[in-house]
Protein backbone atom coordinates (compact mmCIF):
# COMPACT_ATOMS: atom_id res chain seq x y z
CA UNK A 1 0.00 0.00 0.00
CA UNK A 2 1.37 3.40 -1.26
CA UNK A 3 -0.24 5.91 1.89
CA UNK A 4 0.07 5.60 5.81
CA UNK A 5 0.02 7.95 8.95
CA UNK A 6 3.69 8.06 8.73
CA UNK A 7 3.92 10.69 12.05
CA UNK A 8 1.93 11.81 15.00
CA UNK A 9 2.18 14.53 17.20
CA UNK A 10 -0.17 14.34 20.44
CA UNK A 11 -0.77 17.62 22.91
CA UNK A 12 -2.24 17.74 25.85
CA UNK A 13 -4.51 14.82 25.08
CA UNK A 14 -4.97 13.13 28.67
CA UNK A 15 -1.26 11.77 29.25
CA UNK A 16 0.59 12.71 26.23
CA UNK A 17 1.27 16.14 27.11
CA UNK A 18 3.54 15.95 24.14
CA UNK A 19 3.98 12.99 22.58
CA UNK A 20 5.94 13.07 19.54
CA UNK A 21 5.71 9.59 17.60
CA UNK A 22 6.81 7.82 14.15
CA UNK A 23 4.21 5.04 13.16
CA UNK A 24 4.50 2.45 10.61
CA UNK A 25 2.61 -0.19 8.65
CA UNK A 26 2.75 -2.68 11.81
CA UNK A 27 3.40 -0.76 14.80
CA UNK A 28 3.79 -2.62 17.89
CA UNK A 29 3.26 -0.11 21.14
CA UNK A 30 4.87 -1.64 24.02
CA UNK A 31 4.64 -0.18 27.90
CA UNK A 32 3.86 -0.79 31.32
CA UNK A 33 0.11 -0.53 32.16
CA UNK A 34 -1.03 2.72 32.64
CA UNK A 35 1.38 4.41 30.87
CA UNK A 36 -0.64 6.21 27.80
CA UNK A 37 -0.49 3.78 24.89
CA UNK A 38 -4.62 3.51 24.82
CA UNK A 39 -4.65 7.30 24.85
CA UNK A 40 -2.40 7.40 21.77
CA UNK A 41 -4.26 5.10 19.92
CA UNK A 42 -7.39 7.09 21.09
CA UNK A 43 -5.39 10.13 19.90
CA UNK A 44 -5.27 8.89 16.66
CA UNK A 45 -8.94 8.07 16.02
CA UNK A 46 -9.80 11.28 16.96
CA UNK A 47 -7.34 13.03 14.46
CA UNK A 48 -9.55 11.07 11.33
CA UNK A 49 -12.59 11.15 13.03
CA UNK A 50 -14.06 14.32 14.52
CA UNK A 51 -15.89 14.42 18.22
CA UNK A 52 -16.33 16.54 21.11
CA UNK A 53 -13.68 15.80 23.69
CA UNK A 54 -15.00 16.30 27.55
CA UNK A 55 -13.00 17.71 30.66
CA UNK A 56 -11.56 14.04 30.92
CA UNK A 57 -9.73 14.19 27.67
CA UNK A 58 -7.67 17.16 28.62
CA UNK A 59 -4.61 17.18 30.24
CA UNK A 60 -4.79 21.08 31.36
CA UNK A 61 -8.30 22.03 30.46
CA UNK A 62 -6.34 26.03 30.16
CA UNK A 63 -5.07 24.84 26.69
CA UNK A 64 -6.34 23.02 23.85
CA UNK A 65 -5.64 19.66 22.20
CA UNK A 66 -3.84 19.75 19.44
CA UNK A 67 -3.25 16.36 17.34
CA UNK A 68 -0.89 16.63 14.31
CA UNK A 69 -0.43 14.13 11.73
CA UNK A 70 1.89 13.41 8.60
CA UNK A 71 0.31 11.35 6.00
CA UNK A 72 2.73 10.27 3.50
CA UNK A 73 3.56 8.08 0.36
CA UNK A 74 0.33 10.29 -1.49
CA UNK A 75 1.86 8.87 -5.30
CA UNK A 76 0.33 10.54 -8.22
CA UNK A 77 -1.32 7.08 -8.71
CA UNK A 78 -2.96 7.57 -6.03
CA UNK A 79 -4.18 10.56 -6.34
CA UNK A 80 -5.27 9.50 -10.11
CA UNK A 81 -7.69 6.89 -7.85
CA UNK A 82 -9.55 9.59 -6.24
CA UNK A 83 -12.66 11.75 -7.62
CA UNK A 84 -11.58 14.55 -9.21
CA UNK A 85 -12.83 17.42 -6.32
CA UNK A 86 -10.90 15.06 -3.93
CA UNK A 87 -7.72 15.19 -5.64
CA UNK A 88 -8.21 19.19 -6.61
CA UNK A 89 -8.24 19.71 -2.23
CA UNK A 90 -5.41 17.27 -1.67
CA UNK A 91 -2.95 18.25 -4.76
CA UNK A 92 -1.72 21.79 -3.51
CA UNK A 93 -0.99 20.72 0.14
CA UNK A 94 1.56 17.90 -0.90
CA UNK A 95 5.34 18.34 -0.15
CA UNK A 96 6.96 15.04 -1.92
CA UNK A 97 4.09 13.17 -1.35
CA UNK A 98 3.36 14.12 2.24
CA UNK A 99 0.14 15.96 3.91
CA UNK A 100 0.36 17.47 7.08
CA UNK A 101 -3.11 17.85 8.98
CA UNK A 102 -4.24 19.16 12.14
CA UNK A 103 -6.99 18.32 14.36
CA UNK A 104 -7.48 21.24 17.49
CA UNK A 105 -10.48 21.72 20.77
CA UNK A 106 -9.85 24.43 22.24
CA UNK A 107 -11.87 23.60 25.41
CA UNK A 108 -14.10 21.41 26.87
CA UNK A 109 -17.07 19.82 25.69
CA UNK A 110 -16.85 22.18 22.58
CA UNK A 111 -19.52 21.56 19.68
CA UNK A 112 -18.27 19.80 16.88
CA UNK A 113 -18.37 22.63 14.68
CA UNK A 114 -15.98 24.51 16.65
CA UNK A 115 -13.27 21.78 16.42
CA UNK A 116 -10.70 23.08 13.83
CA UNK A 117 -9.32 20.82 11.03
CA UNK A 118 -6.57 22.11 8.97
CA UNK A 119 -3.58 21.25 6.28
CA UNK A 120 -0.34 22.74 6.69
CA UNK A 121 0.99 24.75 3.48
CA UNK A 122 4.08 23.74 1.95
CA UNK A 123 4.63 26.80 -0.12
CA UNK A 124 4.46 28.92 3.42
CA UNK A 125 7.42 28.56 6.14
CA UNK A 126 6.46 26.65 8.97
CA UNK A 127 7.27 28.95 11.47
CA UNK A 128 4.98 31.70 9.94
CA UNK A 129 1.57 32.78 10.45
CA UNK A 130 -1.09 31.41 7.65
CA UNK A 131 1.30 28.12 7.36
CA UNK A 132 -1.63 25.94 8.16
CA UNK A 133 -5.23 26.82 6.20
CA UNK A 134 -8.36 26.26 8.24
CA UNK A 135 -10.40 23.32 6.03
CA UNK A 136 -9.61 24.40 2.79
CA UNK A 137 -12.33 23.21 -0.40
CA UNK A 138 -13.39 20.32 2.41
CA UNK A 139 -10.49 18.78 2.51
CA UNK A 140 -11.35 16.70 6.10
CA UNK A 141 -13.67 15.00 3.28
CA UNK A 142 -11.20 14.17 0.77
CA UNK A 143 -9.14 12.61 4.06
CA UNK A 144 -11.74 10.32 4.99
CA UNK A 145 -11.53 9.17 1.63
CA UNK A 146 -7.71 8.74 2.07
CA UNK A 147 -8.40 6.64 5.57
CA UNK A 148 -12.23 6.15 6.38
CA UNK A 149 -13.10 5.44 10.13
CA UNK A 150 -10.70 3.70 11.71
CA UNK A 151 -11.99 -0.02 13.74
CA UNK A 152 -11.25 0.60 17.15
CA UNK A 153 -10.92 -2.54 19.94
CA UNK A 154 -10.38 -1.83 23.65
CA UNK A 155 -8.69 -4.08 25.77
CA UNK A 156 -10.29 -4.16 28.75
CA UNK A 157 -14.10 -3.92 27.05
CA UNK A 158 -16.55 -6.41 27.36
CA UNK A 159 -15.67 -8.86 24.44
CA UNK A 160 -19.26 -10.46 25.20
CA UNK A 161 -20.93 -7.60 24.63
CA UNK A 162 -19.13 -6.17 21.29
CA UNK A 163 -19.59 -9.86 19.32
CA UNK A 164 -23.45 -10.88 20.83
CA UNK A 165 -24.86 -6.86 21.55
CA UNK A 166 -26.22 -4.76 18.94
CA UNK A 167 -25.04 -1.30 19.41
CA UNK A 168 -23.52 1.43 16.79
CA UNK A 169 -19.67 0.90 18.63
CA UNK A 170 -19.84 -2.53 18.34
CA UNK A 171 -18.14 -5.45 16.13
CA UNK A 172 -21.31 -7.42 15.73
CA UNK A 173 -23.62 -3.91 15.08
CA UNK A 174 -21.25 -2.93 12.54
CA UNK A 175 -21.20 -5.99 10.72
CA UNK A 176 -25.57 -6.60 11.14
CA UNK A 177 -25.70 -2.94 9.39
CA UNK A 178 -23.84 -4.03 6.98
CA UNK A 179 -25.81 -7.51 6.48
CA UNK A 180 -28.69 -5.43 6.98
CA UNK A 181 -28.42 -2.89 3.33
CA UNK A 182 -28.67 -6.38 1.07
CA UNK A 183 -30.64 -8.30 3.03
CA UNK A 184 -33.57 -5.30 3.22
CA UNK A 185 -33.09 -5.11 -0.90
CA UNK A 186 -33.68 -8.83 -1.91
CA UNK A 187 -36.27 -9.57 0.94
CA UNK A 188 -37.67 -6.05 2.82
CA UNK A 189 -41.18 -7.00 0.76
CA UNK A 190 -41.80 -10.22 2.03
CA UNK A 191 -40.10 -9.30 5.54
CA UNK A 192 -42.47 -6.08 5.45
CA UNK A 193 -45.55 -8.78 4.75
CA UNK A 194 -44.90 -10.25 7.66
CA UNK A 195 -44.34 -7.54 9.90
CA UNK A 196 -47.74 -6.12 8.37
CA UNK A 197 -49.80 -9.41 10.03
CA UNK A 198 -47.88 -8.94 12.83
CA UNK A 199 -49.20 -5.23 13.10
CA UNK A 200 -52.93 -6.59 12.05
CA UNK A 201 -52.41 -8.84 15.18
CA UNK A 202 -51.18 -7.02 18.05
CA UNK A 203 -52.16 -3.00 17.09
CA UNK A 204 -54.52 -0.89 18.86
CA UNK A 205 -56.05 -0.17 15.29
CA UNK A 206 -55.34 -3.90 14.16
CA UNK A 207 -57.92 -5.59 11.55
CA UNK A 208 -57.44 -9.14 12.80
CA UNK A 209 -56.67 -8.51 16.75
CA UNK A 210 -55.74 -10.92 19.07
CA UNK A 211 -59.03 -11.76 20.89
CA UNK A 212 -57.49 -11.95 24.57
CA UNK A 213 -56.30 -8.32 23.88
CA UNK A 214 -60.39 -7.33 22.94
CA UNK A 215 -61.04 -9.05 25.92
CA UNK A 216 -58.67 -7.01 28.28
CA UNK A 217 -59.70 -4.11 26.73
CA UNK A 218 -63.40 -4.66 27.31
CA UNK A 219 -62.42 -5.59 31.18
CA UNK A 220 -60.36 -3.03 31.73
CA UNK A 221 -63.00 -0.14 30.38
CA UNK A 222 -65.60 -1.48 32.09
CA UNK A 223 -63.70 -0.02 35.08
CA UNK A 224 -62.31 2.88 33.74
CA UNK A 225 -65.86 4.06 32.92
CA UNK A 226 -66.80 3.91 36.54
CA UNK A 227 -63.86 5.90 37.49
CA UNK A 228 -63.40 8.33 34.16
CA UNK A 229 -66.69 8.17 31.69
CA UNK A 230 -66.27 8.60 28.57
CA UNK A 231 -62.23 7.60 27.99
CA UNK A 232 -61.49 4.07 26.45
CA UNK A 233 -58.09 2.61 26.25
CA UNK A 234 -56.57 -0.53 24.17
CA UNK A 235 -53.63 -1.94 24.31
CA UNK A 236 -51.12 -1.31 21.67
CA UNK A 237 -48.18 -3.38 20.87
CA UNK A 238 -46.46 -1.78 17.74
CA UNK A 239 -44.68 -4.15 15.18
CA UNK A 240 -40.96 -3.26 14.75
CA UNK A 241 -39.82 -2.35 11.60
CA UNK A 242 -36.76 -4.27 9.99
CA UNK A 243 -34.21 -2.44 11.10
CA UNK A 244 -35.37 -2.77 14.66
CA UNK A 245 -35.73 -6.33 14.34
CA UNK A 246 -32.09 -6.58 13.26
CA UNK A 247 -31.43 -4.50 15.97
CA UNK A 248 -32.25 -6.96 17.93
CA UNK A 249 -29.24 -9.74 16.28
CA UNK A 250 -26.84 -11.74 17.74
CA UNK A 251 -24.93 -14.50 17.11
CA UNK A 252 -24.93 -17.73 18.38
CA UNK A 253 -22.18 -20.36 19.14
CA UNK A 254 -22.26 -23.81 17.97
CA UNK A 255 -19.93 -26.59 19.16
CA UNK A 256 -19.99 -30.31 17.97
CA UNK A 257 -20.91 -31.65 21.60
CA UNK A 258 -23.70 -28.41 21.72
CA UNK A 259 -25.26 -28.45 18.28
CA UNK A 260 -28.16 -26.49 19.76
CA UNK A 261 -26.00 -23.16 20.07
CA UNK A 262 -24.63 -21.11 23.09
CA UNK A 263 -25.27 -17.37 23.55
CA UNK A 264 -21.31 -15.88 23.93
CA UNK A 265 -22.02 -15.19 27.17
CA UNK A 266 -21.67 -18.83 28.12
CA UNK A 267 -18.08 -18.98 26.70
CA UNK A 268 -14.80 -17.99 28.40
CA UNK A 269 -12.68 -15.15 28.02
CA UNK A 270 -10.28 -16.60 25.60
CA UNK A 271 -13.42 -18.00 23.03
CA UNK A 272 -14.87 -14.65 23.35
CA UNK A 273 -11.77 -12.88 22.70
CA UNK A 274 -11.35 -15.10 19.73
CA UNK A 275 -14.53 -14.64 18.17
CA UNK A 276 -14.37 -10.66 18.18
CA UNK A 277 -10.93 -10.83 16.70
CA UNK A 278 -11.98 -12.99 13.89
CA UNK A 279 -14.94 -10.71 13.58
CA UNK A 280 -12.89 -7.52 13.19
CA UNK A 281 -11.29 -9.04 10.58
CA UNK A 282 -14.11 -10.10 8.59
CA UNK A 283 -15.59 -6.62 9.37
CA UNK A 284 -11.95 -4.83 7.98
CA UNK A 285 -12.33 -7.36 4.72
CA UNK A 286 -16.46 -6.54 4.81
CA UNK A 287 -15.24 -2.70 4.55
CA UNK A 288 -12.17 -3.62 2.37
CA UNK A 289 -14.17 -4.10 -0.20
CA UNK A 290 -16.91 -1.30 -0.06
CA UNK A 291 -14.77 1.36 0.00
CA UNK A 292 -12.31 3.30 -2.42
CA UNK A 293 -9.39 1.31 -3.56
CA UNK A 294 -7.37 4.32 -2.71
CA UNK A 295 -8.62 4.50 0.82
CA UNK A 296 -6.50 2.41 3.64
CA UNK A 297 -8.49 1.38 6.77
CA UNK A 298 -6.43 2.28 10.35
CA UNK A 299 -6.56 -0.92 13.07
CA UNK A 300 -6.19 0.52 16.06
CA UNK A 301 -6.41 -2.19 18.96
CA UNK A 302 -5.77 -2.32 22.54
CA UNK A 303 -3.94 -5.57 23.50
CA UNK A 304 -4.85 -7.99 20.63
CA UNK A 305 -3.44 -10.97 22.37
CA UNK A 306 -6.05 -10.55 25.70
CA UNK A 307 -7.15 -14.19 26.93
CA UNK A 308 -5.42 -15.79 24.23
CA UNK A 309 -3.39 -19.07 24.21
CA UNK A 310 0.08 -18.92 23.12
CA UNK A 311 -1.07 -20.70 19.43
CA UNK A 312 -4.04 -18.15 19.32
CA UNK A 313 -1.60 -15.24 19.78
CA UNK A 314 0.60 -16.30 16.78
CA UNK A 315 -1.96 -16.52 14.50
CA UNK A 316 -3.78 -13.41 15.37
CA UNK A 317 -0.52 -11.88 15.08
CA UNK A 318 -0.02 -13.37 11.43
CA UNK A 319 -3.91 -12.31 10.28
CA UNK A 320 -2.92 -8.83 11.53
CA UNK A 321 0.65 -8.79 10.02
CA UNK A 322 -1.05 -9.88 6.93
CA UNK A 323 -3.48 -7.20 6.66
CA UNK A 324 -0.81 -4.39 6.96
CA UNK A 325 -0.39 -5.81 3.44
CA UNK A 326 -3.87 -5.84 2.00
CA UNK A 327 -4.78 -2.15 2.29
CA UNK A 328 -4.74 -1.74 6.74
CA UNK A 329 -2.65 0.27 8.93
CA UNK A 330 -2.23 -1.72 12.30
CA UNK A 331 -1.49 0.14 15.63
CA UNK A 332 -1.62 -2.21 18.67
CA UNK A 333 -0.71 -1.74 22.14
CA UNK A 334 1.01 -5.28 23.42
CA UNK A 335 2.19 -7.18 26.44
CA UNK A 336 3.33 -9.87 24.54
CA UNK A 337 6.65 -10.84 22.84
CA UNK A 338 5.02 -12.98 20.59
CA UNK A 339 3.25 -9.95 19.02
CA UNK A 340 6.55 -8.97 17.82
CA UNK A 341 8.84 -10.74 15.03
CA UNK A 342 12.58 -9.64 14.72
CA UNK A 343 11.37 -8.23 11.67
CA UNK A 344 8.66 -5.71 13.57
CA UNK A 345 11.06 -4.60 16.07
CA UNK A 346 13.16 -2.28 14.75
CA UNK A 347 9.01 -0.42 14.29
CA UNK A 348 7.92 -0.88 18.15
CA UNK A 349 7.62 2.08 20.17
CA UNK A 350 8.46 1.71 23.79
CA UNK A 351 6.12 3.78 25.53
CA UNK A 352 7.13 5.41 29.30
CA UNK A 353 5.42 7.68 31.03
CA UNK A 354 6.63 10.48 33.64
CA UNK A 355 5.67 13.12 35.99
CA UNK A 356 7.45 15.62 34.11
CA UNK A 357 7.16 14.12 30.31
CA UNK A 358 3.77 12.59 30.25
CA UNK A 359 3.43 9.62 28.26
CA UNK A 360 6.08 9.59 25.23
CA UNK A 361 7.90 7.56 23.13
CA UNK A 362 11.42 6.31 23.25
CA UNK A 363 13.25 5.74 19.41
CA UNK A 364 12.86 3.19 17.66
CA UNK A 365 15.35 0.58 17.19
CA UNK A 366 15.88 1.56 13.59
CA UNK A 367 16.19 4.97 14.12
CA UNK A 368 18.29 4.86 17.57
CA UNK A 369 20.96 2.26 14.97
CA UNK A 370 20.64 5.21 12.46
CA UNK A 371 21.55 7.94 14.81
CA UNK A 372 24.07 5.83 16.59
CA UNK A 373 25.82 4.11 13.37
CA UNK A 374 26.13 6.02 10.25
CA UNK A 375 28.15 2.73 8.75
CA UNK A 376 25.63 1.04 6.43
CA UNK A 377 26.58 -2.48 6.37
CA UNK A 378 27.29 -1.64 10.12
CA UNK A 379 23.68 -0.54 10.65
CA UNK A 380 22.38 -3.86 9.11
CA UNK A 381 24.63 -5.67 10.87
CA UNK A 382 23.65 -4.28 14.46
CA UNK A 383 20.10 -4.70 13.33
CA UNK A 384 19.63 -7.99 12.95
CA UNK A 385 21.94 -8.70 16.31
CA UNK A 386 19.62 -6.66 18.13
CA UNK A 387 16.87 -7.53 16.55
CA UNK A 388 16.86 -11.68 17.37
CA UNK A 389 15.74 -10.48 21.21
CA UNK A 390 12.66 -8.91 21.66
CA UNK A 391 13.18 -8.84 24.90
CA UNK A 392 14.89 -5.43 24.76
CA UNK A 393 11.20 -4.10 24.44
CA UNK A 394 9.84 -5.49 27.62
CA UNK A 395 12.50 -4.38 29.86
CA UNK A 396 14.07 -1.24 31.94
CA UNK A 397 17.75 -2.42 31.89
CA UNK A 398 19.51 -4.80 29.23
CA UNK A 399 22.66 -6.76 29.86
CA UNK A 400 24.98 -7.96 26.77
CA UNK A 401 26.79 -11.23 26.81
CA UNK A 402 29.24 -12.45 24.46
CA UNK A 403 29.12 -16.08 25.66
CA UNK A 404 26.93 -19.41 25.69
CA UNK A 405 27.73 -19.91 29.81
CA UNK A 406 26.36 -16.64 30.48
CA UNK A 407 22.83 -17.14 28.61
CA UNK A 408 22.09 -20.26 30.17
CA UNK A 409 23.74 -19.67 33.71
CA UNK A 410 23.16 -16.16 34.39
CA UNK A 411 19.58 -16.60 34.98
CA UNK A 412 20.07 -18.89 37.74
CA UNK A 413 22.91 -17.54 39.27
CA UNK A 414 20.98 -13.83 39.20
CA UNK A 415 17.77 -15.95 41.16
CA UNK A 416 20.16 -17.15 43.82
CA UNK A 417 21.86 -14.45 44.75
CA UNK A 418 18.97 -11.45 44.49
CA UNK A 419 15.73 -13.41 45.22
CA UNK A 420 14.41 -12.63 42.18
CA UNK A 421 14.31 -13.18 38.56
CA UNK A 422 15.78 -11.00 35.74
CA UNK A 423 12.10 -10.61 34.82
CA UNK A 424 11.48 -9.49 38.08
CA UNK A 425 14.06 -7.34 38.52
CA UNK A 426 13.20 -5.73 34.41
CA UNK A 427 16.34 -6.95 33.17
CA UNK A 428 16.70 -8.21 29.95
CA UNK A 429 19.74 -10.50 28.62
CA UNK A 430 20.79 -10.27 25.10
CA UNK A 431 23.73 -12.51 23.41
CA UNK A 432 25.78 -10.44 20.87
CA UNK A 433 26.74 -12.60 17.71
CA UNK A 434 29.95 -10.94 18.50
CA UNK A 435 32.21 -8.86 20.92
CA UNK A 436 33.09 -6.28 18.68
CA UNK A 437 29.41 -5.06 18.54
CA UNK A 438 29.37 -4.28 22.23
CA UNK A 439 30.27 -0.49 21.92
CA UNK A 440 27.57 -0.10 18.75
CA UNK A 441 25.11 -2.25 20.75
CA UNK A 442 25.75 0.25 23.68
CA UNK A 443 25.49 3.41 21.65
CA UNK A 444 22.57 2.00 20.19
CA UNK A 445 20.44 1.07 23.51
CA UNK A 446 21.25 4.46 24.70
CA UNK A 447 20.01 6.39 21.78
CA UNK A 448 16.81 4.24 22.81
CA UNK A 449 16.85 5.95 26.57
CA UNK A 450 17.03 1.83 27.86
CA UNK A 451 20.04 1.62 30.59
CA UNK A 452 22.55 -1.01 29.47
CA UNK A 453 25.56 -2.87 30.07
CA UNK A 454 27.72 -5.79 29.10
CA UNK A 455 29.50 -8.48 30.21
CA UNK A 456 33.03 -9.42 28.61
CA UNK A 457 35.92 -12.00 28.59
CA UNK A 458 39.34 -11.11 29.16
CA UNK A 459 40.40 -10.86 25.47
CA UNK A 460 38.00 -7.91 25.17
CA UNK A 461 40.22 -5.26 27.02
CA UNK A 462 43.14 -6.20 24.84
CA UNK A 463 41.40 -7.04 20.93
CA UNK A 464 38.43 -4.22 21.59
CA UNK A 465 38.35 -1.79 24.15
CA UNK A 466 40.90 0.14 22.48
CA UNK A 467 39.46 0.62 19.26
CA UNK A 468 35.98 1.19 20.67
CA UNK A 469 37.71 4.33 22.76
CA UNK A 470 37.39 2.65 26.04
CA UNK A 471 41.15 2.54 26.77
CA UNK A 472 43.99 4.54 25.59
CA UNK A 473 46.31 3.60 22.82
CA UNK A 474 49.43 2.29 24.36
CA UNK A 475 47.16 2.34 27.66
CA UNK A 476 50.09 1.11 30.20
CA UNK A 477 48.24 -1.85 31.91
CA UNK A 478 47.73 -3.66 28.30
CA UNK A 479 51.98 -2.93 27.67
CA UNK A 480 52.93 -4.28 31.11
CA UNK A 481 50.06 -7.55 30.29
CA UNK A 482 51.74 -7.89 27.12
CA UNK A 483 55.10 -8.51 28.39
CA UNK A 484 53.68 -11.22 31.16
CA UNK A 485 52.18 -13.01 28.11
CA UNK A 486 55.94 -12.73 26.39
CA UNK A 487 57.57 -14.10 29.40
CA UNK A 488 55.07 -17.18 29.81
CA UNK A 489 54.46 -17.94 26.55
CA UNK A 490 57.61 -20.46 26.12
CA UNK A 491 57.41 -22.41 28.77
CA UNK A 492 53.48 -22.96 28.00
CA UNK A 493 53.69 -22.84 24.40
CA UNK A 494 51.20 -19.85 23.67
CA UNK A 495 51.75 -18.27 20.13
CA UNK A 496 51.56 -14.37 19.91
CA UNK A 497 50.76 -12.61 16.90
CA UNK A 498 51.11 -8.86 17.60
CA UNK A 499 51.66 -9.46 21.37
CA UNK A 500 48.53 -11.32 22.61
CA UNK A 501 47.78 -14.85 22.09
CA UNK A 502 46.55 -16.77 18.84
CA UNK A 503 45.13 -20.80 18.86
CA UNK A 504 47.50 -21.07 15.78
CA UNK A 505 50.09 -23.11 16.20
CA UNK A 506 50.12 -23.12 19.51
CA UNK A 507 49.19 -25.56 22.29
CA UNK A 508 46.34 -23.84 23.70
CA UNK A 509 43.35 -22.03 22.84
CA UNK A 510 43.67 -18.13 23.29
CA UNK A 511 40.94 -18.03 25.75
CA UNK A 512 43.03 -20.68 27.61
CA UNK A 513 45.85 -18.77 27.38
CA UNK A 514 44.46 -15.44 28.67
CA UNK A 515 43.09 -17.63 31.53
CA UNK A 516 47.18 -18.74 31.88
CA UNK A 517 47.80 -14.86 32.01
CA UNK A 518 45.20 -13.97 34.82
CA UNK A 519 46.59 -16.47 37.29
CA UNK A 520 49.65 -14.69 37.00
CA UNK A 521 50.60 -12.43 40.04
CA UNK A 522 51.98 -10.65 38.25
CA UNK A 523 48.81 -9.75 36.05
CA UNK A 524 46.39 -9.08 38.92
CA UNK A 525 46.93 -5.39 39.24
CA UNK A 526 46.87 -4.90 35.66
CA UNK A 527 44.01 -6.58 35.03
CA UNK A 528 41.69 -4.98 38.42
CA UNK A 529 42.91 -2.04 37.07
CA UNK A 530 41.69 -2.64 33.22
CA UNK A 531 38.50 -4.13 34.83
CA UNK A 532 37.88 -0.67 36.59
CA UNK A 533 38.65 1.47 33.59
CA UNK A 534 35.78 -0.83 31.77
CA UNK A 535 33.59 -0.54 34.87
CA UNK A 536 33.47 3.53 33.81
CA UNK A 537 31.93 2.39 30.81
CA UNK A 538 29.03 0.03 31.94
CA UNK A 539 31.45 -3.23 31.15
CA UNK A 540 32.20 -6.10 33.83
CA UNK A 541 35.21 -7.57 32.61
CA UNK A 542 35.80 -11.43 33.58
CA UNK A 543 39.42 -10.84 35.73
CA UNK A 544 39.99 -14.78 35.48
CA UNK A 545 39.82 -15.07 31.90
CA UNK A 546 35.91 -15.96 30.97
CA UNK A 547 32.73 -17.27 33.12
CA UNK A 548 33.67 -19.91 33.25
CA UNK A 549 36.94 -20.18 35.27
CA UNK A 550 34.96 -17.72 37.94
CA UNK A 551 32.19 -20.82 38.09
CA UNK A 552 34.79 -23.66 38.25
CA UNK A 553 33.55 -25.18 34.89
CA UNK A 554 35.53 -27.16 32.41
CA UNK A 555 33.75 -26.86 29.27
CA UNK A 556 30.82 -25.21 27.49
CA UNK A 557 28.16 -28.06 27.31
CA UNK A 558 24.64 -29.20 28.27
CA UNK A 559 25.59 -31.83 30.31
CA UNK A 560 28.50 -29.68 32.07
CA UNK A 561 25.70 -26.80 32.68
CA UNK A 562 23.51 -29.20 34.14
CA UNK A 563 25.50 -31.02 36.74
CA UNK A 564 26.32 -27.40 37.80
CA UNK A 565 22.78 -26.09 38.23
CA UNK A 566 21.95 -29.70 40.38
CA UNK A 567 25.30 -28.60 42.49
CA UNK A 568 24.00 -25.37 43.02
CA UNK A 569 20.27 -26.56 43.75
CA UNK A 570 21.95 -29.02 46.27
CA UNK A 571 25.28 -27.02 47.63
CA UNK A 572 23.78 -23.56 47.47
CA UNK A 573 25.86 -20.26 45.72
CA UNK A 574 28.97 -20.39 47.89
CA UNK A 575 30.18 -23.71 47.84
CA UNK A 576 28.87 -24.27 43.88
CA UNK A 577 30.26 -21.08 42.66
CA UNK A 578 34.27 -21.48 42.68
CA UNK A 579 34.71 -17.25 42.61
CA UNK A 580 30.94 -16.56 44.66
CA UNK A 581 32.51 -13.14 45.98
CA UNK A 582 33.59 -11.93 42.30
CA UNK A 583 30.35 -13.68 40.67
CA UNK A 584 27.96 -11.79 43.70
CA UNK A 585 29.87 -8.76 42.79
CA UNK A 586 29.39 -8.88 39.28
CA UNK A 587 25.18 -9.87 40.07
CA UNK A 588 24.90 -6.88 42.37
CA UNK A 589 26.77 -4.19 39.69
CA UNK A 590 23.86 -5.40 37.54
CA UNK A 591 21.22 -4.26 39.59
CA UNK A 592 22.92 -0.89 40.50
CA UNK A 593 21.59 2.41 38.38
Amino acid sequence: MTHKLEHILIINFRSCKKTDISLADYTPLVGYNNGGKSNILAAIKWLLRRSSLSNSYFYDEAHPIVVTGVISGITEDLLSQLEQNHKASIEPFLSEGKLSIRRTQNKPNDSASKIIFEVRDPNIAQDEDGSWKSNPAGIDNAISVLFPEPIEVGAMENAEEDVGKWKTSTTIGKLISEVMIPVEQEHGAAINEVLQGLQQKLAADGNNRAPELDGFDMAANEKLEELFPGIKIKIHVPSPEIKEVFKSGTIKVYEDENPLGRDVAALGHGAQRSIQMALIRHLADVKRKEENSASRTLLLIDEPELYLHPQAIEQVRAALKRLSNEGYQIIFSTHSPQMITAQDLCNALLIRKTDDEGTYARDRLADAVKSAITDAPAQTEMLFSLSNSSQILFCEHVVLIEGKTENRLLPYLFEEVRGATLGQEKIAVVKQDGVSNTAKALKVLNAMDLPAKAIVDLDYAFRCANSDGYLEDNDEDIVACKDILNDISVNLGINLQDGLPTSKNSSMSASEAFAELAKDERSHEHINSLHNKLLENGIWLWKKGACEHHLGIQGKTEGIWASFLNELEANGFNTAVKDHEGVRAMITWLCNE
